[in-house]
């Protein structure tokens, strides 16, 4: 059983920047998004290259094309750092049964240097409504 379990960690750390993307999402307040969603992203490998975008899934009360988003990073090491993040959303014309996402790009060729957990803390600088989930989608550097 011990061997199972140290066979089934090792496969996870080995997974880091193997395939070639991954999203990470969390749920927020429909009714009024304010408190920061935490978007937790494990990694394993140092040394890959990827692009980082923010997507966000909303329903037919979020309006605003524009959203400022205050981006906070931690480390595994526990540094810090934050930042303000324009988030521009589109609004495609789909059929009522599907839900809407938008996507931004928000870093290129971004290297995860420490192994373990990356934690982006995404917060609205104003409440809004309609905003339903918010992820990271992260893809391997051409």
């Amino acid at each position: 059983m011990r061997r199972g379990a140290v066979l089934t960690a090792l496969a996870l750390l080995l997974t880091g920047c193997l395939t070639s993307h991954r999203s990470v999402a969390t749920d927020v307040d429909p009714e009024e998004w304010a408190a920061a969603a935490e978007i937790v992203i494990p990694n394993a490998d140092t040394l890959a290259h990827c692009d980082l975008s923010f997507y966000l899934r909303f329903d037919e009360r979020f309006r605003d094309d524009t959203l400022t988003l205050r981006i906070e990073v931690r480390t595994p090491d526990s540094l810090r750092f934050e930042e303000t993040f324009l988030f521009c959303a589109a609004h495609p014309r789909r059929p009522a049964a599907v839900r809407s996402e938008a996507a931004a790009a928000y870093r290129r060729r971004a290297t995860f240097a420490r192994s373990g957990d990356y934690r982006f803390l995404v917060t609205p600088v104003r409440p809004v409504a309609g905003v339903e989930a918010v992820g990271l989608h992260i893809v391997e550097s051409e």
